[in-house]
């Protein structure tokens, strides 16, 4: 296969060369794939970019685009776009030029890819990976804390590492999101990219690695402007979950079975006069019963079940999954409740309880009941 590692490069005169060398050498280990190297630099006024020309010329393998400094993001979207239109890549790999990635990891990404991947994230946050010890205590919270944001707010934490530029990935992804990544000018682009593949349902890989600071140059990045950003795309995407998603659906019909759960457990605990945690049972019968019907039709639509056998298997696993929440989450916290303070506070146990259970209920209904056929 014909694979293109893309250098993005700005004031790396120091670096670049030793990097080439190092890759030149790697890639001699590997079969199967023919590799080209391309860098990409932003009109570096240290003249990087004379100094690759000049090893172009005795290295047949390697190129040099260039354009305007506007950002990683758009360095990298112009690096792809020669890669794929002008050298005919089917994979990419990126890295920083700066030294801080290991060249020898690039075998283990190609491996992963010919084994079925569909993108190679270097992971400096699962066993084996690594930041550097040197950094100091406030630089290795912003990295853990920053990731960890955008982890868990773009609600995918089986990838743990969202922020690094040390990949590999097919060039589908570059053609199916070539056009909507233009916007992204700046490091956002890296957490983008890999959302958008994994939201397209991407293999998603990750190789441990140990990143590594720079000796020579200095950090590109603006952390002040990063983190806004960061935010930014964060809390769109939560958004626009809410607006258009699945989440945003199953808020609504959450919010129709609590109206249900809550008039249900008032008849039965004030009128009737049974147990707050007896009323709430029934009351929670009948709102999973609406649940798993609204769902069905309408928040997992797509994934909807339709045979009658199929329909009474997933209600039962549904009351099943459901009332495992009800019974120990929501009415666990009203029977807490009352025990330690009382009944008179019922109903504020009883909104306490289901905030908890909407979290288990999204992730059960998504991952369980509604999953996504393979």
């Amino acid at each position: 296969m014909k694979t293109v590692i893309i250098l993005p490069t700005y004031n790396e005169r120091e670096n670049i060369i030793t990097l080439l060398d190092a890759l030149h050498d790697e890639v001699k280990k590997i079969h199967g794939h023919t590799c080209m190297f391309l860098v990409v630099d932003d009109m570096s006024p240290d003249g990087t970019g004379e100094v690759v020309r000049t090893y172009i010329k005795t290295h047949k393998d390697t190129y040099i685009v260039t354009g305007k400094k506007e950002g990683l993001g758009r360095a990298l979207l112009r690096g792809m776009t020669y890669a794929v239109e002008t050298l005919k890549a089917e994979i990419l790999v990126q890295m920083d030029c700066d030294l801080s990635h290991d060249p020898t990891r690039i075998p283990l990404f190609l491996a992963a890819i010919d084994d079925g991947a569909d993108f190679v994230v270097g992971s400096r946050y699962i066993k084996g990976g690594s930041i550097p010890e040197n950094w100091g205590i406030h630089r290795k919270i912003f990295s853990v804390v920053g990731n960890a944001i955008v982890r868990f707010g773009l609600r995918f934490p089986k990838t743990h590492d969202w922020t690094g530029g040390y990949r590999a990935y097919k060039k589908k992804y570059y053609e199916q999101f070539a056009s909507e990544m233009k916007e992204y000018s700046g490091y956002v682009f890296q957490i983008a990219f890999l959302h958008k593949a994994i939201q397209a349902g991407a293999k998603i890989v990750e190789v441990p690695i140990h990143f590594t600071d720079r000796l020579y140059g200095h950090s590109k990045i603006a952390a002040g402007e990063y983190i806004k950003n960061v935010l930014l795309y964060v809390g769109g995407s939560l958004v626009h979950e809410l607006r258009y998603g699945s989440f945003g659906k199953f808020l609504v019909v959450g919010g129709l079975g609590f109206v249900i759960n809550a008039v249900l457990l008032v008849v039965f605990r004030e009128w009737v006069g049974l147990s707050a945690s007896i009323a709430n049972l029934i009351g929670a019968a009948a709102a999973i019963f609406s649940n798993f019907n609204l769902n069905n039709l309408w928040t997992f639509k797509e994934k909807k079940i339709t045979s009658v056998v199929s329909y009474v298997l997933k209600l039962l696993q549904f009351y099943g999954t459901s009332l495992f929440g009800v019974l120990v989450i929501q009415t666990g916290t009203i029977e807490l409740g009352t025990r330690v303070f009382g009944e008179s506070l019922y109903f504020v146990y009883f909104l306490v309880g289901t905030s908890l259970l909407m979290i288990w209920n999204y992730f059960m209904y998504s991952r369980v009941i509604w999953k996504k056929r393979t």
